[in-house]
């Protein structure tokens, strides 16, 4: 099937870029009156960037090339928003324990607050509780998520897109609402603080998202090379040799993984539930425990090891993430 490139016009392109060349405009002017150095050196680049794209936009404004300016700026604000807080969470992290953090760029680095992190007993114990409850609660969700995403894909079961309507509600409601009644029921069964009373809640993270990715994977899938390699009379081990597993194991570990990073970051359910063995996220979040004690330093420096296995994961398999989120139920 062919497709056509998008070109955005001239009149979209000129207006992205007088938007991204003023608000460059914008930052320069805030950086040289009110910023100090060294912030103001961030303040300037970013504020050369837009200006740059916005002198971009003119110039090439008139082309035949399928390029939006609007997209180009978005990008760059949203890296400047996802960036900036970054630097600051690493800058706070690496601020010796005498010192305070006063600007976005480091001053001064040490590192001995990782170290202090890595040999914290309650720092390793909580990650061992958010592995451990985001590992179970993905084991058990997976193979359920592949059954139901057959079903709706492949056998086109009745009331199906009513059923995955209500999976996608579910993988939307803030659970925050459900966060009281569950830590009632937890209570009532007197399993609070339990790490166990954390993995049936759990599945209402992993269990919508796994059915929903498994969706988008089935939707993708050469199914008439399967119906093939079972025409020419291949057995079913030979099927799933053949077939299943260089056709869907890479989706299915990717998914795995997917599923296991968005259930470890939950703070909302482990604060809840949990006190004594709450999860990572929470304790930070809360100061849970034995890190009431923790300093900001600790804390960032927790959140940025944390944070290491998504940006690995995005850094590794960029595309196959955006096929899996680019796609939706037809």
């Amino acid at each position: 099937m062919s497709t056509v490139a998008f070109v955005p016009s001239v009149r979209s392109r000129l207006w992205a870029s007088g938007t991204s060349f003023a608000l460059g405009f914008t930052l320069a002017n805030y950086g040289i009156l009110m910023v100090v150095r060294p912030d103001q050196w961030l303040w300037l680049g970013a504020a050369a960037v837009l200006m740059l794209t916005g002198a971009a936009g003119i110039l090439f404004a008139d082309t035949n090339r399928s390029v939006s300016f609007w997209a180009v700026l978005g990008l760059e604000v949203f890296l400047m928003f996802t960036l900036l807080p970054l630097l600051w969470t690493f800058t706070v992290a690496t601020t010796p324990a005498d010192l305070t953090a006063r600007s976005l760029w480091p001053n001064e680095v040490s590192w001995h607050t990782f170290g202090d992190v890595l040999g914290s007993s309650s720092m390793r114990r909580a990650a061992l509780t958010s592995a451990l409850v985001s590992g179970v609660a993905t084991l058990v969700s997976i193979p359920l998520a592949i059954a139901a995403a057959y079903a709706l894909v492949r056998l086109r079961v009745k009331g199906g897109r009513i059923a995955y309507a209500l999976i996608i509600a579910v993988l939307l409601i803030p659970l925050v609402a459900l966060a009281g009644p569950i830590a009632d029921q937890v209570i009532s069964l007197d399993r609070f603080g339990s790490r166990l009373s954390l993995i049936p809640p759990a599945l209402l993270i992993t269990l919508p998202l796994s059915i929903w990715l498994f969706v988008t994977l089935f939707k993708r899938a050469p199914w008439s090379l399967g119906e093939a390699v079972r025409a020419d009379g291949a057995t079913r081990r030979q099927r799933f040799t053949r077939f299943v597993v260089p056709v869907f194991g890479p989706g299915i570990l990717l998914i795995a993984l997917l599923v296991f990073v968005v259930g470890s970051q939950d703070y909302v359910l482990g604060a809840a539930l949990s006190t004594t063995d709450a999860p990572l996220p929470a304790s930070l979040l809360m100061a849970r425990g034995d890190l009431d004690t923790a300093s900001s330093a600790t804390i960032a420096a927790a959140g940025l090891l944390w944070a290491a296995l998504p940006v690995i994961l995005l850094l590794v398999v960029p595309r196959r993430i955006h096929q899996l989120l680019g796609r939706s139920y037809r």
